[in-house]
């Protein structure tokens, strides 16, 4: 499947980039991150009774990357359409079965596409992986459909054979909240869906996969282009069923006056991110991109239940060996 990617977008003209794996962004927090330093933890400089990261090799607090997405914008708007692909790390204490703290995330970057291209993009990719998978791992699928998953063929032949739903968040919720299922979590306008809420839409309602987009923009990064209702944002996440959120994207902001406004109402301080302002500053465009979490593409695949089985060695909390 690593190689599916690759055909996939070298077929659509798309150029390979490699972005960075330690950073001091955490990508208008995408997730919690991993420090990295070479202080003496057992003797740390202080100033002010603060760590005095100016002692650091970086001169300052850099940490594992949770996303490549901001530095594949600076390539996309060079270059036109770019993708990167490689390992990503969550400090998240998530026991869950579709969690890893390391695991390795395809992020496409694409110049003048708006939402509906990132969505296009995004469905047609899940069906070509697939795809692939049935004609070159028939061998691997064969056991997994007698040992794990029997409905695994009439399963990906149905992603295969229908068009993905594409549904708003508004619409997501008043669904939910018309179901009468007593969620664990109670489901109102303006909260973020959770993993029962995601599999009850593609399971229990659609049956099929589903891509819910316009979430509102309180509960998303400040990098996510505003609406014209001025309480949504350009998102959209793509939700398989049995596994549930598997794709997350946007179309980026990509005015300038609204992106400033955007961090100063998500707490974001500008000054850490003129680079990336400056994109916007001197010439910009629509652009969109997503991200694809590659072992949760695995697991849907395979019907393995849960993720630790589909990477050799799993990294999540309390466990680090190999």
């Amino acid at each position: 499947l690593s190689h599916a990617v690759y055909c996939f977008f070298q077929e659509r003209n798309f150029f390979q980039i490699h972005t960075p794996v330690i950073t001091t962004s955490d990508c208008g927090g995408a997730g919690e991150m991993f420090s990295v330093t070479s202080l003496n933890l057992d003797n740390l400089p202080r100033q002010n009774s603060k760590v005095d990261f100016s002692q650091d090799f970086f001169g300052c607090p850099a940490s594992l990357t949770v996303s490549g997405q901001l530095e594949a914008e600076a390539y996309a708007l060079a270059l036109g359409r770019v993708y990167t692909f490689g390992p990503t790390f969550r400090a998240e204490n998530s026991h869950t079965s579709r969690h890893l703290a390391e695991f390795w995330m395809l992020e496409p970057e694409m110049a003048f596409f708006d939402l509906n291209d990132d969505m296009d993009l995004a469905e047609e990719l899940i069906k070509y992986l697939i795809s692939h998978g049935l004609t070159h791992c028939r061998e691997d699928l064969d056991l997994f459909a007698r040992f794990i998953d029997k409905t695994l063929y009439d399963r990906l032949a149905s992603v295969l054979e229908n068009d993905f739903a594409r549904i708003d968040y508004t619409e997501a919720v008043e669904q939910l909240c018309r179901s009468g299922q007593q969620f664990a979590y109670p489901v109102t306008w303006g909260v973020d869906l959770q993993s029962e809420h995601e599999r009850y839409l593609t399971e229990k309602i659609y049956k099929r996969p589903v891509i819910v987009s316009n979430y509102p923009k309180t509960i998303k990064p400040f990098y996510m282009r505003v609406n014209d209702d001025k309480k949504t944002v350009a998102a959209m996440d793509i939700l398989l069923p049995g596994i549930g959120e598997i794709i997350g994207g946007s179309q980026r902001e990509e005015r300038l006056d609204v992106l400033k406004s955007r961090m100063q109402e998500t707490g974001v301080n500008p000054d850490d991110y003129q680079w990336y302002l400056d994109l916007r500053r001197y010439g910009t465009t629509p652009h969109s991109g997503f991200g694809l979490g590659f072992e949760r593409m695995i697991q849907f695949i395979t019907g393995m239940a849960n993720i630790r089985d589909v990477i050799p060695f799993p990294r999540t909390p309390g466990g680090a060996d190999g």
